[in-house]
């Protein structure tokens, strides 16, 4: 039941949308800005340096990803020679277990850093259940590497902004 519930909510959000203009199809590189992203989507961000240690962003690919992602496979989701200066990111329903259990089943949002400094960031998520947007926190994105954040409810969308680089004094 919650597959077939992820799919059709995939069905009625292939797109990303501007946070301003939602509801609106985006040009691929979309201009600078934030953007709100749909769960059942893979899509790289492009940054550029605005000021002293900030980043603004543009989305410069996006395409639907319909799988559900396993905890327990790790399966490789991003390109193995990223373009430099992007952010990958996935944005899907993910399980445990199988699936076996409804509570194996939660929202993932799998970011890869392809900058060579340590990002943090803002983020703001809509639950199925809920028509606000409400900040969520986050652990920021390292060099090369995977990070994932994991909700337990399904989410419908995401908000990214405010990229900069991680303090580690914070």
């Amino acid at each position: 039941m919650k597959t077939q519930l992820y799919l059709l909510l995939f069905l009625a959000t292939q797109f990303v949308f501007a946070q301003e203009t939602e509801n609106k199809i985006q040009e691929l590189p979309t201009e600078y800005g934030a953007y709100t992203i749909p769960l059942w989507t893979k899509l790289t961000l492009e940054l550029k340096e605005t000021s002293k240690n900030k980043f603004e962003y543009r989305i410069i690919s996006s395409e639907p990803y319909e799988e559900m992602y396993s905890f327990d496979k790790h399966d490789k989701v991003f390109s193995e020679n990223p373009k430099k200066n992007t952010v990958d990111i996935l944005f899907v329903g993910a399980y445990y277990n199988n699936g076996k259990e409804d509570s194996d089943y939660k929202t993932l949002l799998k970011i890869r850093n392809n900058l060579d400094i340590p990002l943090t960031y803002k983020a703001d998520i809509k639950y199925y259940f809920n028509n606000e947007f409400e900040n969520t926190s986050i652990v920021g994105a390292f060099p090369g590497t995977d990070t994932q954040e994991i909700w337990a409810h399904k989410i419908d969308l995401i908000a990214l902004y405010d990229f900069e680089i991680l303090n580690s004094k914070e």
